[in-house]
């Protein structure tokens, strides 16, 4: 078999290479034009085919892309001035990087493997305990009963069942620090923490010290919740809220973020695999955010198109578990204790210790699992400067995992887990390729370097079919994830900011620190973020590619197709630029609580009324509802009403609000309406009703995920966004300056006691 395989990698290596060098040029013409229609083709036909052609597909545009790959590495490389030489090579490394990253996700993405849920036993005596953890450091008391609250409704037993909230910013070094104002609020915080802890009936645990961050936080509280009748350092700071002391630790651990709301049904739909295969270590589920990432908010993307986070939880997840290679990634995932016990613990060494656990247990033998079917809700940073805090820390993490625990080289794993695995840290060097992307056509615009020595005709050639082969086999493999041409975005608009960040950690591999990605912020205006000044460089120097370009035009008429190759790429980066601009303006957002789309019958009681006005929802937060019912009702802002509604798992809700809008219109009556949560009872009620049915956030999935974008719309669409972002932001930096113009001229003469006259 090996030597089978051996010598089929030869041919196909031969294969490539003589299409490379044994055609003269015109018949290459007509080999680019043929290769590029019959990628074109088969992509089109790929709903009418199976594996098999999956597998054709991808390798036939493997082959297009070595051919050009080959075709850099021995005919683009010369020898020349060293300055030339320098970026030409760094180019080539850039581009390499691009393709090995390339070819490593068609293979990882070669058959996605889709689960659904393993069924419990009928007898629940058989099903496993479980141990909640919810860790917490600085985030809102609010934001923490939310998800707390929801963990309380799951349907599971309550005796095999036990939530922790796990309180690093309640510690005792915290509440007892030197600045006695931020210890007394990491006092009244705890307080809050431990009485919200008592009004639902769960666990409230805290430590000494904060080591090791999150990994600390939750490895102390495997060995509190194992030892409920340990000696506490401080009873009053670390108390431990235990409805029933004698309780054995659970064999599984569902870790949540404090902001990851779980719906009912997720214990139900995820411990079955534990029973299933007892060598499983995680069954990592969906990250699904309510909110959209700052780009997709600022840009004004589309509700329907799909998340930022949907290629690698809704694709690239799917074909790491075909590989036995699906990892933790921190939350939303159950754990099986005695496997996390055996590997010590979560692992500390990075600060991506979810990514680093599971590459030990990996090694150890374990195995692991993921179920696409979001049961947690969310909350992505709200901010372009949280966003890259957050983005930071998984970059340099997994650069850590890189330097200090090679997966390449690690004992234990298969190869194939070595290739998922390598994958997922070797990717954080994006921003080297995207730099160079950016500089390649300006240094030879501004600065004659040559660093792609080929004539316009052979890129032809060999660049185009490769260009379309990549476009074509990504939109393949995540279009209906991701939309053509936003992970330039995305990628892009990260790479000035992870690239130092990445270096920094190869240079000391133990130097990071964790950061806690900031939740639950409101921006009360818009502005310019600061973090956004780098790409008005980046915008001008493009600019500027133009009368530069115009320059070498009249001065070196030879260089005709390069001139305008160069311009068209560095024209691909402005627009790029352009909606990175757009990506940074931030945009209002004062709601506390974020209001998704929702349908399903609603029926409306106002007060006093003997009979009820049906309608449907609209959207839904756990502030309120809006709804559309049928008929002209006589409502008023400030009446208390009931509603009745059910969820899909056929739970009827008798909810209280109170009235903020009345609109009516043909035939029907909009309102808006405000929950009323008088007690714990009614708080759990709405928790429930929001939060708690997986079918919405499968809906929402579905809906945004279920078409591929096309190329040229996707094209057009980002065109279009680039310069739309660019206006707006420009006009709303205009209005900004006049604004602080207008304040300054119209603002009176202060008197001595400093008022405004």
């Amino acid at each position: 078999m090996f030597t089978l395989a051996t010598t089929a990698c030869c041919l196909f290596i031969a294969l490539t290479y003589a299409t490379t060098i044994f055609i003269d040029t015109n018949l290459q013409y007509w080999v680019a034009a043929s290769i590029s229609l019959l990628l074109i083709t088969l992509y089109s036909l790929e709903s009418l085919f199976g594996l098999r052609f999956r597998i054709l597909f991808l390798t036939l545009s493997i082959l297009v892309s070595l051919r050009y790959w080959f075709f850099r590495t021995f005919d683009t490389l010369t020898l020349g001035p060293p300055l030339d030489m320098f970026f030409m090579l760094l180019l080539y490394v850039a581009e390499t990087y691009g393709l090995l990253i390339h070819f490593m996700g068609m293979a990882i993405n070669v058959h996605p493997l889709r689960r659904s849920p393993v069924p419990l036993p009928e007898d629940a005596s058989l099903w496993p305990t479980v141990d909640v953890f919810i860790p917490t450091y600085d985030e809102s008391v609010d934001v923490v009963r939310v998800t707390a609250a929801a963990a309380t409704l799951m349907f599971y037993p309550p005796e095999k069942r036990n939530i922790y909230i796990l309180d690093d910013g309640g510690t005792l070094a915290k509440c007892n620090q030197p600045d006695q104002e931020k210890a007394g609020q990491a006092r009244r915080r705890a307080d809050d923490l431990r009485g919200m802890a008592r009004e639902l009936g769960v666990h409230y645990l805290t430590r000494a010290e904060n080591l090791r961050a999150k990994a600390g936080n939750i490895n102390a509280a495997l060995e509190r919740a194992a030892r409920p009748d340990m000696e506490r350092v401080d009873p009053e700071l670390t108390e431990c809220l235990l409805t029933d002391p004698e309780a054995a630790p659970g064999e599984l651990i569902l870790i949540l973020d404090s902001d990851h709301v779980p719906t009912s049904d997720f214990l139900r739909n995820t411990v079955g695999f534990f029973l299933q295969d007892p060598k499983l270590f995680v069954l990592q589920t969906p990250h699904f955010f309510v909110n959209p990432s700052p780009a997709e908010k600022n840009l004004n993307l589309s509700q329907d198109a799909p998340s930022e986070n949907d290629m690698f939880y809704g694709a690239v997840h799917l074909g790491m578990d075909f590989w036995n290679s699906s990892f933790f990634c921190g939350s939303a995932a159950v754990l099986r204790r005695s496997a996390l016990m055996e590997a010590g613990g979560l692992a500390g060494e990075s600060i991506t210790e979810d990514a680093e656990v599971s590459l030990h247990l990996h090694a150890m033998g374990y195995s692991s699992a993921y179920l696409l079917k979001p049961m947690v809700c969310g909350f992505s940073p709200e901010t372009f400067m949280d966003f890259i805090v957050q983005r930071t820390r998984w970059a340099m993490g997994m650069t850590q995992i890189l330097a200090l625990k090679n997966p390449l080289f690690l004992k234990g794993l298969k190869w194939s887990q070595r290739m998922c695995y390598f994958n997922s840290v070797f990717y954080w060097f994006f921003g080297l390729a995207r730099i160079m992307y950016f500089i390649g056509p300006l240094l030879y615009l501004f600065l004659g370097l040559k660093v792609y020595m080929a004539q316009v005709g052979m890129f032809v050639v060999f660049g185009v079919p490769h260009l379309v082969a990549t476009l074509v086999t990504t939109n393949y493999l995540f279009g209906k994830v991701r939309r053509p041409f936003l992970s330039e975005l995305y990628e892009f608009m990260q790479s000035i900011y992870l690239l130092p960040a990445v270096l920094l950690v190869l240079r000391n591999p133990r130097k990071p620190t964790f950061k806690v990605t900031p939740k639950g912020q409101t921006l009360e205006k818009d502005f310019f973020s600061r973090m956004g000044l780098p790409f008005w460089a980046m915008a001008v120097l493009c600019l500027l590619a133009y009368p530069a370009a115009a320059a070498r035009w009249h001065a070196y008429p030879l260089e005709h197709g390069t001139i305008i190759l160069t311009l068209c790429w560095s024209t691909f980066n402005l627009f790029i630029v352009m909606l990175c601009l757009g990506a940074v303006w931030e945009t209002r957002q004062v709601r506390r609580h974020h209001r998704f789309q929702a349908s399903g019958p609603i029926e409306l009681w106002p007060s006093g009324g003997l009979q009820a006005a049906s309608g449907t929802l609209q959207d839904l937060s756990l502030s309120g509802v809006g709804a559309t019912l049928s008929g002209h009702l006589d409502l008023l802002p400030g009446e208390v009403v009931r509603l009745a509604v059910n969820d899909s798992y056929d739970r009827h809700f008798s909810l209280s609000a109170e009235v903020t809008r009345v609109r009516r219109t043909a035939g029907a009556t909009q309102v808006g309406l405000n929950f009323l949560t008088k007690d714990t009872a009614s708080f759990l009620d709405v928790v429930a009703f929001v939060y708690g049915d997986s079918q919405r956030w499968e809906d929402i999935t579905t809906a945004r995920n279920s078409t591929r974008g096309g190329l040229i719309a996707g094209l057009g669409n980002m065109l279009q966004k680039s310069v739309e972002s660019f206006t707006n932001t420009i006009l709303g930096l205009t209005r900004s300056r006049l604004k602080r113009t207008a304040s300054r001229l119209f603002r009176g003469p202060v008197t001595a006691s400093g008022e405004n006259s």
